[in-house]
């Protein structure tokens, strides 16, 4: 049994949106996903998640047209355009997380890919005054040993 309502009818952007990206899962899948990590066992492996509870949230993510399923020689999910206009909310989480936690050793740096410049804004550069999107983010992450990563989402690099 859920623990929410359905707002995916609600006249309120917010309450429709949050009925699609409000689920913690659906948020680590999507951080994955513009990582690189495209399979199942990749996504299941770095999320945690149990297969059933990957599973739902992977069909959900595909119903609600963030992902469509790539059936190819390697199998896996790619982000669509909704999917890819989620960017700017995962940035504003790891904004929020050095707010409330400066001294964090685990935070995700986001930079401009173009300049190199460290995002102040969850989308655009302040420097170059261009989108921080897809195609042009860069991701370090503590976790990872502060490697610096571009964003992959749908193909792009």
């Amino acid at each position: 049994m859920p623990l929410r309502s359905d707002w995916s009818s609600t006249t309120c952007p917010i309450a429709r949106s949050a009925d699609v990206l409000a689920d913690p899962w659906v948020l680590l899948i999507l951080r994955e996903l513009f990582s690189g990590r495209t399979r199942f066992d990749q996504l299941r492996d770095a999320t945690g998640a149990a297969d059933s509870v990957l599973a739902r949230r992977l069909s959900s993510m595909v119903d609600a047209g963030l992902l469509t399923r790539d059936d190819g020689p390697r199998p896996g999910y790619v982000l669509t355009d909704a999917g890819r206009e989620t960017l700017p909310i995962l940035h504003a989480y790891a904004r929020f997380s050095r707010v409330t936690d400066p001294d964090d050793d685990y935070g995700l740096t986001v930079s401009c890919g173009r300049c190199g410049e460290a995002a102040a804004s969850v989308d655009w550069c302040r420097r170059c005054a261009a989108p921080l999107d897809a195609d042009s983010t860069r991701w370090a992450r503590q976790s990872m040993g502060g490697d610096s990563f571009a964003l992959i989402a749908g193909g792009a690099a």
